[in-house]
This record gives structure tokens, sequence and C-alpha cells, in this order.
């Protein structure tokens, strides 16, 4: 990342309220989107910008609100969220942990991802087919490490958001246009992001706006018998 646009981070690296959700378009002003929730913290007012239908976040601002400290390593941002405490893992629900073999397996995934996204924001000539089925194929691999249903759900997060991506991507070589072509990015953008958290500290926040999460955390258990 260049210096002149370190303090801010594009919006692949958003946690963005699903319900702000919209159509993207090149004329699209600053006031369009007001409001972004990170793990159920807002940032709002100038924290935000709208350029060319991409939306930036403050760096400093996605750090508060994370708790996270920034570093800068040559032209690169470092931002390092820090890990869950051993009492606070230890009042999460079972069902929302995330075992400590699947999290070693899946943690650098995201990232993968979403250097994938920032390489098709930047409109690269060709991106190969081969690099979005190497990080499927991680995807894979770390699944073989799952041990719990948040494990799971943050495999199929994962997915879901690579493979969303990668239509984008393939719709956009093809001439459809974009506002058509980047439907279903903002949640790609949540499931990878919100993934990433998770498997940092541990655990769910509660507050995941994925769809694949937010599917999951509504399913009704089982009926059982009496």
């Amino acid at each position: 990342m260049r210096p002149h646009v370190l303090p801010w981070i594009t919006a692949a690296l958003l946690v963005i309220n699903a319900y702000a959700q919209a159509p993207a378009a090149a004329n699209r002003s600053k006031s369009s989107l007001t409001k972004i929730t990170v793990a159920g913290k807002q940032i709002t007012g100038d924290d935000l910008l709208v350029r060319a239908g991409t939306t930036y976040v403050s760096l400093p601002a996605l750090a508060r609100v994370l708790g996270a400290s920034v570093a800068s390593q040559g032209q690169v941002a470092v931002l390092t969220v820090p890990a869950a405490s051993e009492s606070e893992c230890g009042n999460v629900p079972a069902e929302k942990k995330l075992s400590d073999s699947y999290r070693k397996a899946a943690v650098h995934i995201p990232e993968a991802i979403e250097t994938l996204r920032l390489r098709v924001s930047k409109h690269e000539a060709a991106i190969p087919a081969a690099n979005f089925d190497d990080v499927d194929h991680k995807i894979f691999e770390a699944e073989f490490r799952a041990q719990t249903d948040a494990d799971k759900s943050v495999s199929f997060a994962l997915r879901h958001a690579n493979d969303t991506l990668a239509i984008m991507y393939y719709k956009l070589r093809r001439g459809v246009p974009p506002e058509d072509a980047e439907e279903g990015q903002m949640d790609s953008v949540l499931c990878s992001m919100e993934s990433k958290f998770a498997l940092q500290v541990g655990r769910f926040s509660g507050n995941e706006s994925c769809s694949v999460f937010r599917s999951a955390s509504t399913e009704e258990p089982p009926a059982t018998s009496n």
C-alpha cells in the first residue's frame, strides 16, 4: 500500500453493515453511505469516503473500533487485532468458539482472498483462474482441521467470499456492467473480514452480518422428543 493512501483502507478491508448495501455507481456521492458497523461498533462521518463507487474507511478509525494497533512496515500497513484473553474465551458459548487447530490452518485465507480482491479492483488485465482455485484448495485443506460448528461456519463463509469474488471477476471480464457484476460483493467482503476477525480472536462477536453467519445463527435447533 503506497504511503499517500496509507490512512485509508479499501472496501475490501471493511466489515460493512449488510443493511447499508446499495448498487455501486460511478457517480456515488460521499453522503450515499453514512455508517459502517464493525464488530458491533460504528464508523461514521469524516472517517468514511466514497469515491468512484468504492467505499474507504479511515485506517485509524477501523483500528479504534477493533481495539487494534497499526504499524507501518515500509509500504505495508499491518493491522493487529489483540487475541481474546482466556477469561473472555471461557465466557463464550461453545457454538461461537473456534478450535485452535482450525484457526492455525485457516488464519491466512482471508488475507489471500482480499489480495485477490485488491487485484480485481485494480482492473488487472488477467488473473489466472488458478489463483482463485488455489484459495479454494486452501479452504478445503483447512476444513480437515475443523472441529466445531463455528469452524465449519467460517469455512463456508470463506468459500462463499472467494466464489462470489471469482464470479464477479469473470462477469467483469465478459463485459457485464459493474453495477450488475458487483452484486453480492458487499456480503463477500463481510464474510471474508468477519471470518478474519473470528480467526484472530478465536470466537464470533455475536454481531456478524455475513449472510452465512446470519443464517447459521437463526437456524432452529432440531426438535427433541420427551
